[in-house]
Protein backbone atom coordinates (compact mmCIF):
# COMPACT_ATOMS: atom_id res chain seq x y z
CA UNK A 1 0.00 0.00 0.00
CA UNK A 2 2.87 2.40 1.07
CA UNK A 3 4.60 1.59 -2.10
CA UNK A 4 1.39 2.10 -4.17
CA UNK A 5 0.93 5.50 -2.99
CA UNK A 6 5.01 6.34 -2.99
CA UNK A 7 4.51 5.64 -6.64
CA UNK A 8 1.28 7.57 -7.42
CA UNK A 9 2.51 10.55 -5.29
CA UNK A 10 5.80 10.58 -7.30
CA UNK A 11 3.76 10.15 -10.78
CA UNK A 12 1.76 13.28 -9.98
CA UNK A 13 4.73 14.84 -8.98
CA UNK A 14 7.01 14.50 -12.36
CA UNK A 15 3.33 15.28 -14.01
CA UNK A 16 3.56 18.67 -12.03
CA UNK A 17 7.13 19.14 -12.85
CA UNK A 18 6.67 18.79 -16.62
CA UNK A 19 3.38 20.95 -16.80
CA UNK A 20 5.91 23.93 -14.81
CA UNK A 21 9.15 23.65 -16.65
CA UNK A 22 7.83 21.77 -20.14
CA UNK A 23 8.87 24.19 -23.15
CA UNK A 24 7.79 24.27 -27.10
CA UNK A 25 10.16 23.83 -29.92
CA UNK A 26 13.30 26.47 -29.38
CA UNK A 27 13.31 26.55 -32.95
CA UNK A 28 11.31 26.02 -35.99
CA UNK A 29 12.93 25.93 -39.25
CA UNK A 30 10.54 26.12 -42.41
CA UNK A 31 12.17 25.77 -45.67
CA UNK A 32 13.45 29.89 -46.11
CA UNK A 33 13.63 28.96 -50.40
CA UNK A 34 9.46 29.36 -50.28
CA UNK A 35 9.89 32.92 -48.89
CA UNK A 36 13.26 33.85 -51.23
CA UNK A 37 10.92 33.39 -54.32
CA UNK A 38 8.67 36.22 -52.94
CA UNK A 39 9.23 39.66 -52.61
CA UNK A 40 10.44 41.17 -49.16
CA UNK A 41 10.84 39.69 -45.78
CA UNK A 42 8.31 38.03 -42.77
CA UNK A 43 5.94 41.27 -41.71
CA UNK A 44 4.11 39.68 -39.31
CA UNK A 45 2.76 36.03 -37.68
CA UNK A 46 0.40 34.55 -35.61
CA UNK A 47 -0.24 30.90 -34.21
CA UNK A 48 -2.76 28.59 -32.85
CA UNK A 49 -3.11 25.19 -31.73
CA UNK A 50 -3.03 24.09 -35.42
CA UNK A 51 -1.09 26.20 -37.16
CA UNK A 52 1.22 29.12 -37.75
CA UNK A 53 0.45 31.64 -39.81
CA UNK A 54 2.88 34.06 -42.00
CA UNK A 55 2.84 36.99 -44.15
CA UNK A 56 5.16 38.01 -46.54
CA UNK A 57 4.17 41.43 -48.17
CA UNK A 58 2.33 39.53 -50.97
CA UNK A 59 1.54 36.60 -49.20
CA UNK A 60 -0.04 34.85 -46.46
CA UNK A 61 1.61 31.35 -45.76
CA UNK A 62 -0.05 28.86 -43.23
CA UNK A 63 2.66 25.94 -41.58
CA UNK A 64 2.47 23.78 -38.49
CA UNK A 65 4.24 23.46 -35.73
CA UNK A 66 6.95 20.98 -37.41
CA UNK A 67 7.50 24.20 -40.10
CA UNK A 68 6.10 22.24 -43.14
CA UNK A 69 4.15 24.36 -45.50
CA UNK A 70 0.15 23.64 -45.16
CA UNK A 71 -1.03 26.22 -47.47
CA UNK A 72 0.06 30.06 -49.36
CA UNK A 73 -2.25 32.31 -50.84
CA UNK A 74 -1.29 35.70 -52.79
CA UNK A 75 -2.42 38.84 -50.31
CA UNK A 76 -2.60 42.15 -51.24
CA UNK A 77 0.75 44.96 -51.38
CA UNK A 78 1.54 45.57 -48.60
CA UNK A 79 0.41 43.38 -45.95
CA UNK A 80 1.75 43.69 -42.65
CA UNK A 81 1.01 42.19 -39.55
CA UNK A 82 -2.13 39.30 -38.97
CA UNK A 83 -3.74 38.07 -35.88
CA UNK A 84 -5.85 34.88 -35.33
CA UNK A 85 -9.32 35.78 -33.73
CA UNK A 86 -12.78 33.24 -33.30
CA UNK A 87 -11.35 31.52 -36.28
CA UNK A 88 -10.65 34.25 -38.54
CA UNK A 89 -7.30 36.29 -39.76
CA UNK A 90 -7.36 39.34 -40.11
CA UNK A 91 -4.50 41.44 -41.92
CA UNK A 92 -3.26 44.90 -41.76
CA UNK A 93 -2.17 46.35 -44.91
CA UNK A 94 -0.51 49.84 -46.33
CA UNK A 95 -1.35 50.51 -49.96
CA UNK A 96 1.15 52.97 -50.06
CA UNK A 97 -0.84 56.02 -51.51
CA UNK A 98 -1.92 57.39 -48.42
CA UNK A 99 -4.53 54.46 -48.10
CA UNK A 100 -4.74 50.80 -46.57
CA UNK A 101 -7.11 48.28 -45.59
CA UNK A 102 -8.26 45.72 -43.08
CA UNK A 103 -8.79 41.94 -44.27
CA UNK A 104 -10.52 39.72 -42.71
CA UNK A 105 -9.86 35.87 -44.13
CA UNK A 106 -11.44 31.90 -42.94
CA UNK A 107 -8.69 29.63 -42.07
CA UNK A 108 -8.29 28.19 -46.04
CA UNK A 109 -7.00 31.91 -47.10
CA UNK A 110 -10.38 33.24 -48.62
CA UNK A 111 -11.44 36.75 -48.17
CA UNK A 112 -14.02 37.15 -45.82
CA UNK A 113 -14.27 41.30 -45.56
CA UNK A 114 -12.53 43.87 -45.61
CA UNK A 115 -12.35 47.80 -45.20
CA UNK A 116 -10.92 50.60 -46.73
CA UNK A 117 -8.73 53.29 -44.85
CA UNK A 118 -7.44 56.83 -45.59
CA UNK A 119 -4.37 55.56 -43.92
CA UNK A 120 -2.12 52.64 -44.30
CA UNK A 121 -2.03 50.30 -41.68
CA UNK A 122 0.29 48.11 -39.84
CA UNK A 123 -0.08 45.95 -36.76
CA UNK A 124 -2.69 44.22 -35.36
CA UNK A 125 -4.33 42.29 -32.53
CA UNK A 126 -7.80 41.38 -30.57
CA UNK A 127 -8.13 41.73 -27.35
CA UNK A 128 -11.07 41.08 -25.12
CA UNK A 129 -13.02 41.82 -28.06
CA UNK A 130 -11.38 44.74 -29.59
CA UNK A 131 -9.39 45.24 -32.77
CA UNK A 132 -6.28 47.28 -32.35
CA UNK A 133 -4.59 48.22 -35.48
CA UNK A 134 -1.13 50.61 -36.02
CA UNK A 135 -1.43 53.65 -38.51
CA UNK A 136 1.65 53.64 -40.69
CA UNK A 137 3.60 56.64 -39.90
CA UNK A 138 6.28 58.33 -41.69
CA UNK A 139 9.89 56.88 -42.13
CA UNK A 140 11.67 59.49 -40.36
CA UNK A 141 12.45 59.37 -36.56
CA UNK A 142 10.04 60.46 -34.39
CA UNK A 143 8.07 60.05 -31.33
CA UNK A 144 4.31 59.24 -30.81
CA UNK A 145 2.49 56.43 -32.76
CA UNK A 146 -1.32 55.68 -33.51
CA UNK A 147 -3.23 52.97 -32.69
CA UNK A 148 -7.24 52.48 -33.95
CA UNK A 149 -9.84 50.58 -32.30
CA UNK A 150 -12.40 48.71 -34.10
CA UNK A 151 -15.27 46.58 -34.00
CA UNK A 152 -13.58 43.33 -35.46
CA UNK A 153 -17.35 42.19 -36.70
CA UNK A 154 -18.31 45.27 -38.77
CA UNK A 155 -14.55 47.20 -38.97
CA UNK A 156 -15.98 50.11 -38.02
CA UNK A 157 -13.54 52.36 -35.80
CA UNK A 158 -14.07 52.72 -32.48
CA UNK A 159 -13.57 56.27 -31.54
CA UNK A 160 -10.72 58.31 -32.36
CA UNK A 161 -7.29 56.90 -33.05
CA UNK A 162 -4.91 57.28 -29.77
CA UNK A 163 -1.46 58.27 -29.23
CA UNK A 164 1.00 56.15 -27.91
CA UNK A 165 3.59 57.55 -26.62
CA UNK A 166 6.57 55.03 -25.42
CA UNK A 167 9.21 57.38 -24.47
CA UNK A 168 11.65 56.46 -27.26
CA UNK A 169 11.75 57.36 -31.10
CA UNK A 170 10.60 54.91 -33.55
CA UNK A 171 10.90 54.84 -37.77
CA UNK A 172 7.42 53.78 -39.20
CA UNK A 173 4.76 53.02 -37.03
CA UNK A 174 4.08 49.66 -34.85
CA UNK A 175 4.91 46.96 -36.45
CA UNK A 176 3.47 44.03 -35.05
CA UNK A 177 1.52 43.00 -32.00
CA UNK A 178 0.20 40.34 -29.85
CA UNK A 179 -1.80 40.04 -26.87
CA UNK A 180 -1.96 37.40 -24.02
CA UNK A 181 -5.49 38.28 -23.03
CA UNK A 182 -4.60 40.99 -20.69
CA UNK A 183 -2.05 43.09 -22.00
CA UNK A 184 -0.58 44.13 -25.80
CA UNK A 185 3.12 43.12 -26.81
CA UNK A 186 3.86 46.75 -29.28
CA UNK A 187 6.93 45.80 -31.25
CA UNK A 188 8.93 48.69 -33.62
CA UNK A 189 11.48 49.69 -35.74
CA UNK A 190 13.80 51.68 -33.23
CA UNK A 191 15.38 55.10 -35.09
CA UNK A 192 18.24 54.63 -32.40
CA UNK A 193 19.86 51.71 -32.66
CA UNK A 194 19.61 49.66 -29.40
CA UNK A 195 17.15 51.53 -27.71
CA UNK A 196 13.87 49.53 -26.65
CA UNK A 197 11.72 48.64 -29.91
CA UNK A 198 9.10 46.17 -27.27
CA UNK A 199 6.72 47.12 -25.07
CA UNK A 200 4.12 45.91 -22.95
CA UNK A 201 1.05 48.47 -21.93
CA UNK A 202 -2.86 47.62 -21.13
CA UNK A 203 -5.98 47.67 -22.99
CA UNK A 204 -6.18 51.31 -22.68
CA UNK A 205 -2.53 51.88 -24.15
CA UNK A 206 -0.84 52.76 -21.18
CA UNK A 207 2.95 51.49 -21.14
CA UNK A 208 3.44 48.95 -18.63
CA UNK A 209 7.55 48.31 -19.63
CA UNK A 210 9.94 48.43 -22.01
CA UNK A 211 12.52 45.45 -23.50
CA UNK A 212 15.66 46.31 -23.67
CA UNK A 213 16.44 45.60 -26.93
CA UNK A 214 19.30 43.23 -26.35
CA UNK A 215 16.99 41.07 -24.54
CA UNK A 216 14.21 40.35 -27.00
CA UNK A 217 12.97 42.49 -29.89
CA UNK A 218 10.50 41.48 -32.73
CA UNK A 219 9.63 44.08 -35.55
CA UNK A 220 9.18 40.91 -37.93
CA UNK A 221 6.59 39.02 -35.90
CA UNK A 222 5.01 38.07 -32.80
CA UNK A 223 2.61 35.89 -30.97
CA UNK A 224 1.83 34.09 -27.37
CA UNK A 225 2.22 30.37 -28.07
CA UNK A 226 -1.35 28.50 -26.68
CA UNK A 227 -0.92 26.60 -24.01
CA UNK A 228 -1.37 22.86 -25.66
CA UNK A 229 1.38 23.91 -27.46
CA UNK A 230 3.58 25.29 -24.84
CA UNK A 231 2.65 22.75 -22.42
CA UNK A 232 3.39 25.09 -19.85
CA UNK A 233 1.83 27.54 -17.24
CA UNK A 234 4.32 29.95 -18.18
CA UNK A 235 3.93 32.56 -20.78
CA UNK A 236 5.79 31.67 -23.93
CA UNK A 237 5.79 34.46 -27.24
CA UNK A 238 6.70 32.95 -30.18
CA UNK A 239 8.92 35.78 -32.84
CA UNK A 240 10.03 35.41 -36.35
CA UNK A 241 13.82 36.09 -36.55
CA UNK A 242 14.58 36.12 -40.15
CA UNK A 243 13.40 33.11 -42.03
CA UNK A 244 12.80 31.45 -38.84
CA UNK A 245 11.00 31.10 -35.44
CA UNK A 246 11.95 31.07 -31.65
CA UNK A 247 10.46 30.43 -28.73
CA UNK A 248 11.13 32.82 -25.76
CA UNK A 249 9.90 32.80 -22.04
CA UNK A 250 8.13 35.91 -21.08
CA UNK A 251 8.70 36.31 -17.14
CA UNK A 252 6.40 39.67 -15.50
CA UNK A 253 7.09 41.44 -18.99
CA UNK A 254 10.55 40.26 -19.34
CA UNK A 255 12.84 37.68 -21.43
CA UNK A 256 15.85 36.00 -19.47
CA UNK A 257 17.51 33.71 -21.28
Amino acid sequence: MRKSLFVLLLTLGCAAWVSIHAAPPAKIFPDRELFRRCKGHIQGMCCSEDAIYLTQQERIWVFDWQGKLLKSAPSENHTGDICLWQGELYTAVAIHRGKGKIQVFDLDLKLLRETILTEEMDGITVCDGVLYAGIGEKREAHRGNRIQRFDPKTLKPLGPAQVVDTGYATQWGVQDMATDGKVLFLSFYPAVEGEPATFRCDKDLKIINEIPVSEFSASNGLDVIPEKISKSKDLWILRVWKFHLESWKCVNGRFPR
